[in-house]
């Protein structure tokens, strides 16, 4: 969209209009003008984390990138600029839900990256001696899949565990990739919306847990490793998740130290 000065229009314009109404018009053109570049500029961020991990599932798999196809993600998420490398990983146990991390400014996201429909399979040269599976026989569009399915009503913000879920056989179809099936990889994580019972788990559900929050008293270990070991309340001075980083300040001799989360309300210091 182009916007183009229009001076002869905003003449007209003022000497119709007063002054507040000239000042809303003038703000909301300046808006508009502005609009296009950063919806351009969000949407270069997530093509290039789609890019990314599929550039990544594709090199774990030893194939073609061009065999993948990433589903795209929701234009109104953004994502700030990550000042270090972006890591990959395949935390629940399929290999379709790529979770992107970042540790500097913290967050991640999880990709969907599944076979494109017209990709050739790798194996096309073994199909005289290798039959096609039963269930693409039967139904092309449906295929039969494990999927977890909440076995009461859980709260969002609920750090989930693998009894409050229960592995159901459904039809799904052939295409979808975002329902999880592994209950392992539900360790630190928690809901992001209230899930009904007998709902289906998909990844999208589930953000890393904040095991501290701040504010909060946090047992801290210290000397692990050196040959003793002493434990000490501390309280937090940030939020942070499994494994992150944190300062914490002493509440009997206030000095700040930093540590390591554990756990929920658990860290070691460093």
């Amino acid at each position: 969209m182009l916007c183009p000065p229009t001076t002869q229009r905003k003449d007209v314009f003022k000497a119709l209009a007063p002054l507040n109404v000239q000042r809303a018009w003038q703000a909301s053109f300046a808006m508009i003008c502005l609009l296009p570049g950063l919806s351009m500029a969000q949407s270069a961020g997530h093509a290039q984390l789609q890019e990314g991990a599929r550039a990544w599932l594709a090199a774990q798999q030893r194939i073609s990138a061009d065999a993948l196809q990433a589903t795209p993600l929701d234009p109104r998420l953004h994502i700030p600029a990550c000042t270090q490398n972006i890591q990959y990983d395949l935390p629940f146990g399929n290999r379709q839900s790529v979770r992107a991390r970042c540790d500097q400014p913290s967050w991640q996201h999880f990709i969907q990256v599944m076979a494109r429909p017209d990709a050739t399979p790798a194996a096309q040269a073994n199909t005289a001696t290798t039959p096609a599976p039963t269930v693409a026989k039967v139904n092309p569009g449906m295929v039969m899949r494990p999927v977890l399915v909440a076995n009461q009503a859980i709260k969002r913000g609920t750090l989930v565990s693998p009894q409050q879920f229960t592995v159901v056989e459904m039809a799904l179809p052939a295409g979808e990739s975002t329902y999880l099936s592994d209950a392992s990889g539900l360790v630190h994580m928690e809901l992001q919306r209230d899930l009904p019972a007998q709902t289906p788990l998909r990844s999208y559900d589930l953000k890393a847990a904040q095991m501290v929050r701040r504010g909060q008293q946090v047992m801290v270990s210290v000397g692990e490793g050196k040959g003793f070991l002493i434990t000490l309340r501390a309280e937090a001075q940030q939020d942070g998740v499994m494994g992150e980083q944190i300062r914490l300040k002493n509440t009997e001799s206030g000095r700040s130290l930093t540590a390591v989360i554990t756990g929920l309300n658990a860290a070691r210091a460093l």
